[in-house]
């Protein structure tokens, strides 16, 4: 007697990691393409009045993004904001946050918490515990600009 295997249909749903977010390939397929989006978004919010915070407390923020790896610095010491791909010299970064690309696309497209990502260690921050809060006004900004320069660049 012959046995045929049987093949079991899985539905197209989407996988979902432990907290809830989509799993998925890759974002960014380079460093190139995520600093032209990334760079486009922090211009359209250098000089936005939700920076107040930051530059009052004179931060300077190193974000540390992986798969693509990017190194971004975002400069609040004065008006505008200024935002670089490489460290600043001799300037140490107040606040700096560890994270996947990938996190960061879903924090910027509002996806995922900003309280969710700390929980579950998708976001690291280490630096002033105490100027942390200067994060969130920077968050809000860019999420206001990223999805309509994200959509655009990435079809």
């Amino acid at each position: 007697m012959v046995r045929q295997a049987r093949s079991r249909v899985r539905s197209a749903r989407p996988l979902t990691d432990a907290i809830g977010s989509t799993v998925m390939g890759r974002i960014y397929a380079d460093a190139e393409l995520l600093e032209r989006v990334y760079t486009t978004m922090f211009d359209a919010v250098a000089d936005d009045d939700s920076m107040d915070t930051m530059v009052d407390a004179q931060m300077v923020i190193n974000f540390q993004l992986r798969d693509p790896d990017a190194d971004i610095w975002v400069d609040g010491r004065s008006r505008p904001v200024v935002t670089t791909f490489e460290p600043i010299d001799g300037v140490q970064a107040t606040l700096t946050a560890k994270l996947s690309a990938d996190s960061m696309h879903e924090l910027l497209l509002g996806t995922l918490p900003l309280g969710k990502a700390l929980l579950f260690r998708k976001l690291k921050v280490s630096g002033s515990k105490s100027k942390a809060l200067g994060l969130e006004p920077l968050l809000h900004a860019c999420q206001a600009v990223y999805p309509d320069i994200q959509a655009d660049a990435l079809g």
